[in-house]
């Protein structure tokens, strides 16, 4: 019940959370025995620093869409209370100046991911194809733990019913081509939010209020589960 009000405060006043809610993040440890959840939500900004990801078809890179949309995910699970914290809040990628990028940006987040016993991954990104025509969000979830399935399906059935209600896309287990969520152990999952190939939803995936929707979207069915 005190999780439902919190969700009708925050779509009342239509707050902005993200600058104090980004000092939280370098406080995590500290601040986590404040909140009450069962599970700790790693929110993985996909790509990041060198690595753009794909991009629209303006150009517009995916790691910046990707960052916007987990810096609102993660201000609305932690005004929720639900433990939530971000494998990255920069444009970045996880990994030391000593070591090999790529390959240890990926290890370092599956690293990150596993130090929290009853940890929960979600990995935001963008999607591209050939075909300009192709739109809507689709979810890749882990075939490692049961519950990612159950994640993915609450996600996409709440993204169709308030953003989406003519995406007739299904969910997909993910193969070895997903690194993270085919080496996780814990429920992990990879929103591809829109196709930035697509002209229509590349203009509202770089849309501010669009990007809160779709936090929003993926925070209310994560609350419903946890």
């Amino acid at each position: 019940m005190k999780k439902l009000l919190l969700i009708i405060i925050i779509i009342s006043l239509g707050a902005d959370f993200s600058s104090c809610q980004r000092e939280l993040n370098e406080k995590t440890s500290a601040q986590n025995s404040l909140y009450s959840s069962k599970c700790t939500v790693v929110i993985d900004a996909g790509h990041g620093g060198k690595d753009n990801g794909t991009q629209g078809v303006d150009g517009t890179p995916e790691k910046d869409i990707n960052l916007s949309i987990s810096l609102a995910l993660y201000d609305y699970f932690r005004v929720c209370g639900i433990n939530s914290v971000l494998i990255r809040n920069g444009d970045y990628e996880f990994y030391k100046n000593v070591e090999k990028r790529t390959r240890s940006d990926l290890y370092n987040r599956l690293d990150f991911i596993n130090t929290f016993e009853n940890g929960v991954l979600i990995s935001i990104h963008q999607n591209h194809f050939e075909e300009e025509s192709q739109w809507g969000t689709q979810i890749w979830y882990s075939a490692n733990n049961p519950e990612s399935k159950i994640m993915a399906d609450s996600i996409l059935s709440t993204v169709k019913e308030y953003l989406q209600p003519d995406n007739k896309r299904n969910n997909k287990v993910s193969g070895d081509n997903y690194y993270l969520l085919y080496k996780a152990i814990k429920p992990s999952i990879m929103v591809e939010c829109g196709f930035m190939s697509n002209k229509k939803e590349n203009e509202r995936l770089k849309q501010s209020e669009y990007q809160k929707d779709m936090a929003f979207c993926i925070m209310s069915s994560i609350c419903n589960i946890v």
